[in-house]
């Protein structure tokens, strides 16, 4: 097994040695902390806009889609400027739009993200820093491959173990099993979510167990397959795991999420804790959106018996959005679920379908399990 850390790009101090701190509030205008290192722009301001300059010389026209597309204006020089309107605090995908066609920025960092490598702004939220890199033992994320015989191919998962981990050779850890969105990959949740900074800072402060995550690619074939008949065993063969489902969760957001109401929720003989973040499975979102959620129709086991289901599960844990199209339906399966009787926990979070929720859903949900 080789050993991989995935590159979080982050501000470096003026004094060199450890990254500048992020404070989750600025004064002045600031370069994005996802800009490749050394570059001005993007810039963030104090009010949360952005500011992007191009230099695309021969170009007769660029803008910026963050969501919505802000027309950048052409300076004697070459370089085209603009600003954003104030920025939602968290993680943004975005586009340069250079004479019709959208490419990447070259001042930023590249996420896999939307089908494609993209370009992505970080912007700081005030007060939060739980996913900011602090001065705490750090772990490690592992690239782990394995051969899956129902793919005929070699897959790659990510895998992070604690700070501890090689410090206590004879020490067996409980496993998540974390999914991405949608037009997402395997590294997501660790380059875009920063799990493992968040797993970090909780198991320093103890507020989580120490306990392994893995973040494998859930959009290839037969998924439930090849998560529960290759992966979960590969990781308990190559990891001190303890290998039952008491000590086994499964969380995703999107559609990870509905991963992980449809495999993790299904087979509570192999993970006891749940989390759905921001699922379309509740029904009513865009194309092809899942019809009205019916406990009845999707949970006939909780039907027949609430406390037999609440038995097996030991968290589960459904979250969203407040800005998110998806949370009235997730609002009301939440309430449904409650009234037939599951001990389900529900969150909403500030902002849309997006990463900030995500993060504050891991937060939170990680503090709950293995107790």
């Amino acid at each position: 097994m080789k050993r991989y850390l995935i590159p979080i790009v982050l501000m470096a101090a003026l004094a060199g040695c450890k990254p500048a701190p992020v404070v989750g509030i600025l004064t002045e205008p600031t370069p994005a902390s996802s800009n490749v290192p050394g570059k001005e722009f993007p810039k963030v301001y104090p009010d949360l806009r952005a500011e992007f300059q191009i230099n695309a010389p021969e170009a007769q026209s660029v803008a910026v889609d963050c969501g919505k597309v802000y027309p950048l204006t052409k300076g004697e020089n070459g370089i085209w400027s603009g600003f954003t309107e104030p920025l939602e605090p968290g993680f943004h995908y975005y586009f340069i739009i250079v004479d019709g066609v959208r490419t990447s920025d070259p001042n930023s960092t590249l996420y896999f993200g939307c089908g494609v490598d993209a370009s992505a702004i970080e912007i700081p939220e005030a007060g939060v820093d739980f996913y900011l890199d602090k001065d705490v033992p750090r772990g490690e994320v592992r690239m782990q491959r394995y051969w899956s015989p129902s793919m005929n191919a070699w897959r790659t998962c990510y895998v992070y173990v604690p700070a501890e981990y090689e410090q206590n050779p004879d020490k067996r850890y409980p496993v998540v099993y974390i999914q991405h969105g949608g037009g997402e990959d395997e590294t997501g949740w660790f380059r875009q979510g920063k799990a493992d900074i968040i797993l970090d800072n909780l198991i320093a402060a103890k507020k989580a167990v120490p306990m392994l995550i893995v973040g494998d690619y859930g959009q290839a074939g037969d998924f439930a397959q090849i998560l529960l008949n290759e992966t979960i065993p590969t990781i308990d063969a190559n990891y001190r795991t303890i290998p039952d489902a008491k000590h086994r969760a499964m969380c995703g957001l999107s559609f990870g999420g509905g991963q992980s109401w449809s495999i993790g929720l299904k087979h509570p003989e192999v993970f006891s804790s749940i989390g759905v973040f921001s699922s379309g499975m509740f029904g009513g979102v865009g194309p092809g959106a899942y019809a009205p959620f019916s406990v009845e129709s999707q949970l006939p086991e909780l039907v027949a018996s609430a406390d037999a289901f609440n038995q097996v599960h030991d968290v589960f844990y459904i979250s969203c959005g407040e800005g998110d199209p998806r949370i009235e339906h997730t609002r009301a399966a939440a309430e449904a679920l409650k009234a037939a009787g599951a001990d389900v926990i529900f969150k909403a979070w500030p902002g849309g379908h997006e990463w900030q929720p995500w993060r504050k859903s891991l937060h939170e949900f990680a503090q709950m399990l293995f107790k």
